[in-house]
């Protein structure tokens, strides 16, 4: 089994405790900007509730992908996935990319799978696996 996403503690909890860090530092500094700070925490629940808790854990076990998500854990055949999206999020780093795979049949009510990539070079390798994997199931 080798695991492609990277491990997503620092995306759910590093960040937005660096976000409320920053807000506490600045109602030291600046009690004139006391009243802007509430909007700044809204904004880290709102990280966490929409981008970091949607992250999943992704392995690859020959032609099925394992998942770990935020509603549970499922194995889905690489026949039945679409690398959809490899873009750069705003929330990250420079250089950094996230990975949207789109599901075929829905399992329960999850339709994309969103994970950070372990390496920068698995998206030629799950392209190709997904490819073949598609490939055979129309024969």
């Amino acid at each position: 089994m080798k695991r492609l996403s990277s491990g997503i503690t620092w995306y759910r909890f590093g960040i937005p405790a660096l976000y409320i860090i920053g807000a506490a530092v600045l109602i030291n500094a600046t009690p004139v900007l006391g009243p802007v700070i509430p909007f700044m925490l809204v904004g880290v629940v709102v990280y966490i509730v929409w981008y970091g808790w949607r992250l999943s854990e992704v392995w690859v076990d020959g032609d099925v992908l394992q998942v770990k998500g935020p509603r549970g854990s499922f194995r889905v055949s690489l026949s039945d996935v679409l690398l959809l999206d490899t873009g750069a999020s705003f929330w990250m780093k420079r250089g950094q990319s996230m990975f949207v795979l789109g599901l075929d049949h829905p399992v329960g009510r999850v339709q994309k799978i969103r994970f950070i990539p372990a390496d920068d070079g698995i998206e030629r390798d799950l392209q190709a696996r997904i490819h073949a994997a598609r490939a055979a199931r129309k024969l």
